[in-house]
């Protein structure tokens, strides 16, 4: 399958749209992690003993962003090495450009595109960088 012996973590706090990422990487072979609230999130991804990927939402409850779990996430010497990408609903125009900026790996909009998505999570994982779902519509 494409994503055979992959590990993906992904930061969503809407279940729906948890559920659509977690579905379309799982039955594409991934082995898959759900965190909802960003709160507890550094110290579960220090407790994983290998991660391939993680997908962020950039507006996640409690005033939490993105961005503040990204910059986070890339604090820790043990977590920085794993590419992180955005899968959000915000205005792309607005937010592609700070996520590159940042240091994302890439920028997927909502709503997914089902039989997309998980091709875009393989391109990301060969090493490429996705900025928009224009290449896969």
């Amino acid at each position: 399958m494409l994503l055979d012996g992959k590990h993906i973590f992904v930061v969503e706090d809407n279940i729906a749209n948890a559920g659509v990422m977690l579905t379309s990487l799982q039955i594409n072979g991934a082995t898959t992690y759900l965190e909802r609230w960003g709160t507890h999130l550094i110290p579960r991804l220090l407790g994983m003993p290998y991660l391939d990927l993680i997908l962020m939402d950039l507006m996640l409850p409690n005033g939490v962003t993105g961005y503040d779990v990204f910059d986070q996430i890339k604090a820790e010497s043990n977590l920085a090495h794993i590419p992180i990408v955005v899968v959000s609903a915000s205005d792309a125009n607005i937010e592609m450009q700070k996520a590159r900026d940042r240091g994302f790996k890439g920028y997927i909009s909502k709503p997914i595109q089902y039989p997309a998505f998980a091709q875009m999570i393989a391109s990301i994982l060969e090493g490429n960088e996705i900025w928009g779902d224009d290449l896969f519509s």
